[in-house]
């Protein structure tokens, strides 16, 4: 279903407050949200050029290493808003790209001279309908999790089983898959969604789509909606809402366990890391299965920082009652150590508990707070990998040599490899029932290093490449699709993942499998002049 915008209604205003048209008017009743009215003597602040105080800021993103010179950006008002400034955008022969206000790792949004439209200021969260009648939970693209997890638990007792970052905006951890600590209980994040509303560029046609996920088989708008489904932000149009169907309540309590391991204690026994890591390795490779029962309510993270950060914390939260299934698996993970674990209370790479014990219950919520590790805004850069099984010994090996490597001048000790548990309810589905095709994983790893000197960028690009490549050297450098590993996360990009073959990028592979040509076809169907697009967008053509 498409709801189109006369272009005349628009030409020569600054969208639909200056037009003075409501969202109502225009048919697209509750679920858009009427526009709140300026008050009188208030200019429509939406538009910044250069020379606005809030240019430079709203030009950079998360990730400190980018920022762009755009025309202009706009800070989406509503749909119609949305609609205008796009149309105006191609009239005027600007390239737009789409910010929806989070963490894009790498330099996707940066616009030269073009038009950035930014969403942050949609952040509703609210019951909704679909266009079937049914309800839903409506969140829309320049929400974070942070409104998304204080409106949803707050006023409907609900969730979503999305990331811990609190900044993350939903409008790209949404569309390239999204996951959390309580998705090994209940699934990924687009295991829930139901519909999406997205101003397409269709056979020159500015308008706003519903797609939802009982569209017939053979309609364009079902490839549309399964494509935001995984498919990665920032590929076919510019989301403005996702609507949820039925959504799980979080548990009232949760236990939170935050240990750690000496770097002193480990370099003086080298075999307790190798034993650490194979612990960690073997038990999620043994309980993260689609049948698994006892442990599914177990999120975990071991945090393997360089040797000058001072300590590798594993970090876990366990959704039940009885804290029994915890510490059987924090005794696992010390079994056969001779370095001894203590308990962790100062912030390790954003994740802290500020208690002094081993393990501590309290209220979902509360934890969640306690958890929110957005952390500074830095330069940063990223790398990411999904494991089918246990680490080989030659893994281990390497996370050693690189994690004890001491290079001349630069500052690693915000450095680490962060890994995941993965699986369980995410592997109930199969790989083409979404646009994330990963789902027999049982961890997921994240590279990733930061600091703030841009004197230092070729440096911590060289060091994580390098221990990336020597992770996988057994699969030439990357994470291999359908070995011990499976490729890597959308919304993790990693330019890197494509500039040794342009023909095939390898990013294609290891992103999205099997499912890259029916996102191929989507992108045909909806976006045929390629009108968004970015270093690693989904291409017309192999």
């Amino acid at each position: 279903m498409s709801q189109e915008f006369s272009r005349r209604g628009f030409l020569g205003s600054a969208g639909m407050a200056a037009a003075g048209v409501s969202a109502a008017s225009l048919g697209l009743g509750a679920a858009a949200g009427p526009a709140a009215a300026e008050p009188a003597g208030i200019p429509d602040g939406r538009s910044v050029f250069p020379g606005d105080s809030r240019y430079q800021t709203l030009s950079q993103g998360f990730n400190q290493r980018w920022s762009s010179k755009p025309a202009l950006i706009r800070l989406v008002g509503n749909d119609a808003d949305a609609v205008a400034e796009l149309r105006r955008a191609l009239d005027k022969g600007l390239r737009p790209t789409i910010r929806g206000g989070g963490h894009c790792y790498e330099g996707f949004v940066d616009n030269d001279r073009g038009v950035i439209l930014d969403l942050s200021t949609l952040r509703g969260v609210r019951a909704a309908k679909d266009k079937f009648g049914a309800p839903t939970y409506c969140v829309e693209g320049g929400a974070t999790n942070w409104d998304v997890y204080t409106t949803l638990f707050r006023t409907y007792g609900v969730t979503l089983p999305a990331g811990s970052c609190y900044s993350v905006g939903a409008g790209g951890h949404v569309s390239g898959g999204g996951y959390g600590l309580l998705s090994r209980r209940d699934g990924l994040t687009v295991d829930h969604l139901v519909q999406v509303d997205v101003v397409t560029v269709r056979g020159g046609r500015v308008e706003v789509t519903t797609a939802h996920r009982d569209d017939p088989e053979a309609s364009p708008e079902k490839d549309l909606f399964w494509a935001h489904t995984g498919g990665g932000g920032g590929n076919f149009g510019v989301v403005l809402r996702y609507h949820f169907g039925h959504l799980p309540k979080p548990p009232p309590r949760v236990w939170l366990s935050s240990v750690a391991w000496s770097w002193g204690d480990l370099l003086k026994h080298p075999e307790d890391f190798h034993r650490l890591v194979d612990n960690f390795g073997a038990f999620f490779a043994q309980h993260s299965g689609a049948k698994e029962t006892v442990y599914r309510g177990l999120f975990s993270i071991l945090k393997l920082t360089h040797w000058s950060n001072g300590n590798v914390v594993l970090l876990s939260q366990w959704d039940e009652e009885d804290p029994a299934p915890l510490e059987e698996f924090l005794a696992a993970m010390e079994a056969g150590l001779t370095s001894k674990a203590t308990v962790q209370t100062h912030t390790v790479g954003g994740l802290f508990l500020p208690y002094p014990d081993k393990r501590r219950q309290m209220p979902w919520f509360q934890a969640t707070m306690t958890l929110n590790p957005s952390g500074d805004n830095q330069r940063g850069k990223y790398k990411s990998a999904y494991h089918r099984r246990r680490f080989s010994t030659a893994q281990i090996d390497a996370f050693w040599a690189w994690l004890t490597k001491t290079v001349p001048d630069v500052d690693l000790t915000q450095t680490l490899v962060q890994i995941d548990s993965y699986g369980c309810r995410i592997n109930e589905r199969k790989p083409a029932d979404a646009a994330i095709p990963q789902r027999d994983s049982v961890m997921k790893l994240q590279y990733q290093t930061y600091w703030t000197d841009p004197t230092k960028d070729a440096a911590h690009l060289a060091y994580l490449s390098g221990l990336y490549r020597a992770v996988y050297k057994a699969t030439n450098g990357i994470p291999e699709i359908d070995t011990d590993t499976d490729g890597a996360y959308v919304n993790y990009p990693d330019v890197d993942l494509g500039t040794a073959d342009q023909e095939h990028p390898a990013y294609q592979r290891l992103y999205y499998k099997q499912n890259y040509s029916r996102l191929q076809r989507a992108k045909k169907t909806w976006d045929d002049k390629n009108v968004f697009h970015h270093a690693q967008s989904i291409t017309l053509s192999s």
